[in-house]
């Protein structure tokens, strides 16, 4: 069974958690470069070629890193471009990022861009609409909806599994694929990227995602920021300073273990040819 191997390229400030306006990011190091070309340099000594979701204010000051990704055969993705959660933005905020970011990424990689991934998962209930938005702008796979609720996004009650969303009566012509969760005694546990990738012990990552791989593929995602335990501390309360900075010292231990135990593709890949399901979504307020 083939997995999906992700990377959402930011820099460590600009995570959600910390909640620094771009305004001030000049004011931080810039560490992108070098841990995504230390995660270039991991990935092709294990052989394995997986989708980069760029950001585009990074693609935009790195122009060099987004060639470099596409030229060692590794498939590119939006992430947007500022990192701003979905649900913070206008319907048109929302089209005028994802459209900004595409023409950047396309320009630089030479080759078109048609995977996205909110920062966060954030595309929720309220933001439905931005799915058809990714449709209208020539995405033709989103990866924004995580089935499960945190303090920053998640829907509770989201299929966990690949889907094609219908919403309202209509289908979008896009084609959703959420992150991997196990079901273990009818909860879902997630353990396939970000914080639960690095606080779950290795064994119990490698049991979900057999567990997983039993009927379909599942999704690995990580940042290149979680390969960098010298990374700065910011000044943010306890249960931040946890989720952004536990377990940083065994997250490339984690991959190259999983590289060992499992087989990786570009997200591209997996769904190619793939026929997912039809699941409808309702719009807040809709009959």
């Amino acid at each position: 069974m083939l997995n999906a191997l992700t990377v959402d390229v930011e820099d460590w400030y600009m995570t959600n958690g910390l909640d620094i306006d771009p305004s001030e990011w000049h004011k931080y190091e810039d560490r992108v470069v070098r841990n995504t070309t230390r995660l270039l340099g991991l990935f092709d000594s294990y052989s394995v070629k997986g989708t980069f979701f760029i950001l585009g204010c990074v693609a935009e000051k790195h122009p060099e890193l987004v060639r470099d990704i596409a030229e060692r055969g590794h498939e590119i993705g939006s992430h947007g471009y500022w990192h701003r959660l979905v649900t913070s933005q206008t319907l048109e905020q929302f089209r005028q990022d994802v459209r900004s970011s595409k023409e950047i990424l396309e320009r630089l990689a030479g080759r078109r861009v048609e995977l996205y991934r909110a920062p966060s998962w954030s595309i929720s209930r309220a933001r439905y609409d931005a799915l058809k938005i990714l449709a209208e702008e020539g995405f033709a796979c989103d990866s924004s909806m995580q089935p499960f609720q945190t303090p920053l996004s998640g829907i509770s009650g989201a299929p966990k599994t690949p889907f094609s969303p219908v919403l309202d009566g209509e289908p979008l012509g896009i084609r959703e694929f959420p992150p991997t969760v196990a079901e273990l005694a009818g909860i879902s546990m997630p353990f396939s990227g970000g914080f639960y990738l690095r606080a779950v012990p290795y064994p119990m990552v490698k049991w979900a995602l057999n567990r997983v791989n039993r009927t379909r593929p599942g999704m690995i995602y990580i940042h290149p920021w979680e390969i960098d335990p010298a990374q700065p501390r910011a000044k943010t309360s306890a249960f931040i300073r946890t989720i952004q900075y536990y377990g940083l010292n065994g997250t490339e231990g984690k991959l190259k273990r999983l590289f060992r135990d499992f087989s990786f593709r570009p997200l591209g890949e997996i769904i190619n040819g793939e026929s997912f399901p039809p699941h409808r979504l309702y719009s807040p307020g809709a009959g």
